[in-house]
């Protein structure tokens, strides 16, 4: 397993340029499938989770080439085949194959879908398919599907307006294309990474209406045609990287991301005391000489404060003056990370609810002013990205554990963190510290 070695107390500066989305990656080249041709993909983010679904695609008779952040595929001779777990299970964008291999072969036969262990259900996707006409089993860790009559049939979908799934309505949107009449969705996501996508579909012929807001129409076509697209970039490792300026009191900016995609983080940002600067050309500058001032941020479906971007900035404002109040209303587990920056020094209590299916949960975040160094082990991408800015403010040498949980979603990001002035590097130990993984009571 690497390790992620992480010496920190150095001041970043400098221009990171940011890579492809790695969501919008993940739900555009399996719409890649709804076609038969030859397809190329510009700016693909070169990280684990893509590599993994690549080689799930290619187990389907497609043939895979991926090569400087360029990926061509060739649908031609796509062929259904079961996808028990395995890569299957290692990533949560799996499912996306269930609604492309539906709609096109008429059944389906997946394991479940893995990725960060958050409590993240498949029942929206399954539902959606049911609604649709699909006969949907769950046999121990297998999902089964199939259409009595040959295809999908169109439906209403109606997601909970809590989450406004970007899964399922992506999903609900692969499938949708090529079923048979009108599929509306109700409460859609209306993430940038969900717009892409629809626009990318739209490109290969398909017919939706209203993406980008709360209620999208798709109506079923027979054929979609190949076209090729470039990966939008990505807000999360963008917003990232300006965490990790601000967290060093340092300057960091970020090139190429429209700033609307992130308005409500850097919102906070600012109120937190950190300067914000925006260029006409897409280019965002945070820089931050003091500690962060106390705030409160709410997690929402975007246009809201984004959830991946939450545990970054709860390792930014575990170094504030005052305490703190995050409330995460989409994922339950996502504020465990706080078991581990304990270890770094970080001061915090979280109301986590026995009922698995209880949102809100909160954190209140008593500041410190510095982290120290030390072991602490990632639990998910999110969780690790939180641990990493951490070692990079604290003086001292940190070690990172499960550190691949990094590379799943940000790519070349010790090229990029160097050249920002950091001092990271990875390393390779048999084994992991006795105290790592010590739970804290809530």
């Amino acid at each position: 397993m690497p390790n992620l070695k992480v010496v920190g107390g150095r001041r970043l500066q400098g221009v990171v340029e940011v890579s492809g989305s790695k969501n919008a990656a993940l739900a555009l080249l399996p719409a890649a499938l709804l076609c038969k041709g030859q397809v190329t993909f510009y700016c693909v983010p070169d990280i684990l989770d893509v590599h993994i679904l690549l080689d799930i695609i290619e187990a389907l008779n497609v043939n895979v080439t991926f090569e400087n952040e360029v990926v061509q595929l060739d649908t031609t001779q796509l062929t259904p085949k079961p996808l028990p777990n395995g890569s299957v299970a290692q990533i949560r964008a799996s499912i996306y194959l269930a609604g492309v291999l539906l709609t096109q072969f008429g059944e389906v036969t997946i394991g479940l879908p893995g990725g960060c262990p958050l409590s993240r259900q498949v029942d929206f996707h399954l539902d959606a398919f049911q609604k649709m006409g699909a006969i949907v089993s769950l046999d121990g860790e297998i999902i089964r599907a199939f259409c009595p009559k040959g295809k999908l049939q169109g439906a209403v979908i109606e997601l909970d307006p809590r989450w406004r799934s970007v899964g399922t309505t992506v999903n609900v949107m692969l499938a949708a294309s090529l079923a048979e009449g009108v599929t509306v969705i109700k409460n859609a996501a209306m993430e940038p990474e969900v717009v892409t996508c629809a626009r990318y579909l739209k490109a290969m012929g398909a017919k939706i209406f209203g993406d980008g807001t709360p209620i999208v129409k798709i109506e079923g076509v027979k054929k979609l045609s190949p076209a090729d697209w470039t990966v939008i970039p990505d807000r999360i490792e963008a917003g990232t990287y300006l965490l990790a300026g601000a967290i060093t009191k340092g300057k960091v900016s970020v090139a190429g991301v429209p700033s609307e995609w992130l308005f409500p983080f850097l919102q906070k940002l600012v109120e937190a005391g950190a300067k914000v600067n925006i260029e006409e050309d897409d280019q965002i500058t945070v820089s931050a000489d003091d500690r962060p001032r106390s705030i409160t941020v709410v997690t929402e479906p975007y246009p809201g404060f984004p959830t991946d971007l939450q545990p970054p900035t709860g390792a930014f404002l575990s170094r504030c003056e005052g305490v703190s109040l995050i409330v995460e209303t989409i994922h339950r587990d996502r504020l465990i990370y706080f078991e581990e920056l304990r270890k770094l020094g970080a001061r915090a209590r979280i109301e986590i609810a026995e009922n698995p299916k209880r949102l809100p949960c909160i954190a209140w975040i008593e500041g410190i002013p510095e982290f120290q160094s030390g072991v602490v082990v990632a639990s998910d991408l999110r969780a690790g990205a939180a641990l990493l800015l951490a070692g990079l403010s604290a003086e001292g040498e940190t070690i990172i554990h499960n550190a691949e949980k990094i590379q799943r979603g940000y790519a070349h990001i010790l090229e990029k963190l160097s050249n920002l002035g950091a001092d990271v590097s990875m390393v390779i130990e048999e084994a992991v510290s006795s105290h790592v993984g010590t739970k804290f009571g809530y």
